[in-house]
């Protein structure tokens, strides 16, 4: 059975006809248990028959009433062998024609089948007004505060995209600058440039996509061998940048960067079977006495 067009009978017998003919076909398709929530505070019944007196006391003053259907929209979804949600849409508008229309209504419904005795019954009937920013194709409509809550989940995926290296997930050229010129602001650093030797024969002679391993598993490295609250960033082609807060001794400087040199070179060319070879450039920069010292290391 196509429970779509059921559904779409339903709504056109109660809007559209409204004769005790069309309102007791409508009800017919209910089963005696079915609840009912409509749009309004009192529009909640526990029955069909409650539902059937409700109408009835309706017909006396809507009776003259016609109603014209703007916009329909139906679609199902089984559930399991013997229930199907319907859902849809169903824009209703006052039919008298030569005045502004006092009736406009877009609402969202949903209803509930269950195969009974052979029969389709509705168990459950939800209409609802949707709020102005449900997206088209919702039978049930997210919350405003739902929307910003995804809205601002995007804004900030879209931030750390623009900021992020796709091959190796760290900062990218533009963000590990604008990071080091916040944290140069703020006292001692140590500043260091790592490139990895002959990396152009590593993509000549194993392929690019290899290339791209070596560089991912450096990225990988290089956060695991640096602190929390270092800045790690891909620079260029095959250079890298670490930037190291309130370090400013020598030691506590060359310790990093041996570790770093360490696990680099025996870890970043496994995943492509390459070896990688890396050397870095130190600077400790000590702000308050305008000086720096130089090391280089490979």
């Amino acid at each position: 059975m196509d429970l779509c067009k059921q559904a779409q009978l339903l709504w056109h017998d109660y809007i559209l006809l409204r004769t005790p003919e069309a309102l007791g076909r409508a009800m017919a398709q209910l089963a005696d248990d079915c609840v009912i929530i409509g749009t309004g505070k009192h529009e909640f019944y526990l029955s069909r028959a409650g539902m059937e007196q409700a109408l009835a006391r309706e017909l006396t003053t809507t009776e003259a009433k016609t109603f014209t259907i703007v916009d329909e929209w139906y679609q199902a979804l089984p559930l399991d062998a013997q229930t199907v949600l319907v859902y849809g849409g169903v824009w209703v508008r006052d039919a008298e024609l030569g005045r502004p229309a006092l009736v406009d209504m877009d609402s969202r419904f949903s209803l509930l089948y269950c195969l009974q005795d052979g029969a389709w019954k509705v168990r459950h009937v939800h209409q609802s007004m949707p709020y102005r920013e449900q997206a088209p194709g919702e039978y049930y409509p997210r919350t405003l505060t739902e929307q910003v809550r995804m809205a601002r989940q995007e804004a900030d995926r879209m931030t750390r995209l623009a900021r992020t290296d796709p091959v190796t997930g760290l900062y990218n050229h533009r963000a590990f600058f604008e990071e080091a010129e916040r944290l140069l602001a703020q006292g001692p650093v140590c500043f260091m440039v790592l490139d990895l030797d002959d990396f152009k024969q590593i993509n000549d002679t194993c392929g690019h996509m290899k290339g791209d391993e070596v560089l991912a598993c450096t990225g990988k490295v290089l956060r695991a061998a640096t602190r929390s609250v270092d800045v790690v960033g891909r620079i260029g082609g095959d250079e890298f940048a670490v930037l190291c807060p309130r370090v400013e001794k020598e030691g506590t400087a060359l310790s990093i960067a041996r570790r770093i040199l360490r696990q680099v070179n025996a870890q970043a060319g496994a995943p492509a079977g390459c070896t990688v070879r890396l050397s870095i450039g130190i600077i400790v920069a000590q702000l308050s006495r305008q000086k720096s010292k130089i090391f280089i290391m490979n």
